[in-house]
């Protein structure tokens, strides 16, 4: 890439992410917090106003001092229709698409709910036509940039689910069978690592130097992102924070281990601890944690027994990746959200008497996303791959260009 073409491909993508993160500004704010010349932020500007990505605002209130001659009291700010990103959350018997603008807001929602577990076939069947109904809106038309699709379980960098037992994948080239939609690329993630990516980029005022996020359900993934890039390891596949061992064996894990922190925090601990016996066939498991806090808030002995079982592993867990990790701030999401909050003062009182002396006790919160943070954090990794400054891969940014182009 030619230097004068590289610092135009950097220096937007910085305009793109203060103005999503800090929201509307002047040219002349917009060129002193990026170290780039008026000269060079009016060009740039003025290309991305044609393009859509940004829009003028008349409303943003502009110092005196800062105002542009023949541009009083105009600012510019990142126009939400000027590209959507499509995420897909495949998993156990259900499927949920979001459709999310330039802001990384959630503007379209979807789910089907299947009676069994979906194949890759039909996941990128249903893929295709979700995708295709949102094309051939006029709102979206010709706008829908990207996707991004996360699946719970093991995926290489390349996108390659090495393992799925939960849904029966093995050693599936999901990058390959998605081809099938050429219209546009997609991503592939792993879910906890996609919910926990979303829980930070749609949330600008949770960023900080490191997060750590568990999602608890049907298993429990686990994801951490260190300075606002997701930490993978070695293929891609690390950070499995849910197989940490508790040395309380318990019931056998998916791993085939025992012992796993897994065991003792998702859906099937839950019925253990308050029906008394593993999850059947007509359980409506993913019910159960509401059940378990209302039952809770009324005094019910048993449920307040199976919260109090939970939060004791999971604050075992915490400390561990609190003493590992030295994370500013820890994020739960997943379906154990509504018991997660009958627990989250004892989490925090007992991860802070746990952790190594001296050790900065994180902020332990609940995901906002709700139901749909794994496809919304799928949506936010295309918009990260597409337009966010912190996927460039250089030293420092922004790119001061050619001293003949900044005149």
């Amino acid at each position: 890439m030619a230097d004068q073409t590289l610092a135009k491909f950097v220096n937007e993508r910085s305009i793109l992410t203060l103005l999503r993160l800090n929201g509307g500004a002047s040219r002349a704010t917009i060129s002193r917090a990026l170290s780039l010349t008026p000269a060079t932020i009016s060009r740039l500007t003025s290309d991305m106003l044609k393009r859509g990505l940004l829009r003028e605002t008349l409303a943003l209130a502009v110092p005196v001092g800062e105002r542009e001659p023949g541009r009083p009291g105009i600012g510019v700010a990142v126009n939400p229709a000027g590209a959507y990103f499509l995420g897909v959350e495949i998993g156990v018997s259900v499927m949920r698409f979001v459709l999310i603008d330039l802001c990384a807001e959630v503007v379209e929602m979807r789910e089907e709910t299947l009676d069994h577990h979906v194949s890759a076939d039909e996941s990128v069947a249903a893929i295709m036509r979700i995708y295709r109904g949102f094309a051939a809106d006029p709102r979206y038309l010709g706008k829908i940039n990207s996707g991004g699709v996360t699946v719970p379980g093991l995926v290489t960098n390349d996108g390659f689910i090495v393992n799925l037992p939960i849904l029966g994948w093995r050693d599936t080239n999901l990058r390959s069978l998605l081809c099938a939609i050429p219209e546009i690329p997609f991503s592939i993630e792993n879910n906890a690592n996609a919910a926990a990516f979303g829980a930070v980029y749609t949330q600008p005022d949770t960023q900080g130097p490191c997060t750590v996020f568990l999602k608890l359900g049907t298993g429990c993934g686990g994801a951490a992102i260190v300075n606002g890039r997701l930490l993978r390891g070695a293929d891609g596949t690390g950070l499995e924070l849910g197989h940490i061992n508790l040395g309380d064996p318990g019931a056998r894990c998916s791993c085939g281990q025992k012992g796993c922190l897994e065991t003792w925090v998702n859906l099937a601990a839950l019925s253990r601890s308050y029906l008394g016996r593993e999850p059947g066939p007509g359980d409506d498991i993913a019910a159960l944690p509401a059940t378990v806090a209302s039952a809770c808030a009324e005094g019910d002995a048993v449920a307040r027994r199976a919260v109090d079982s939970l939060a004791a592993h999971l604050s075992t867990g915490l400390a561990s990746l609190v003493n590992i990790f030295n994370p500013s701030q820890i994020i739960l999401g997943g379906a154990m959200r509504p018991v997660l909050n009958c627990c989250l003062a004892d989490l925090r009182r007992d991860v802070a008497g746990r952790i190594i002396p001296g050790t900065r006790m994180p902020d332990i919160q609940i995901s906002r996303l709700g139901a749909f943070e794994c496809a919304t954090g799928a949506a936010c990794v295309a918009h990260h791959k597409a337009f966010d400054i912190s996927n460039v891969e250089i030293n420092a940014a922004p790119v001061v260009e050619p001293a003949a182009e900044q005149a």
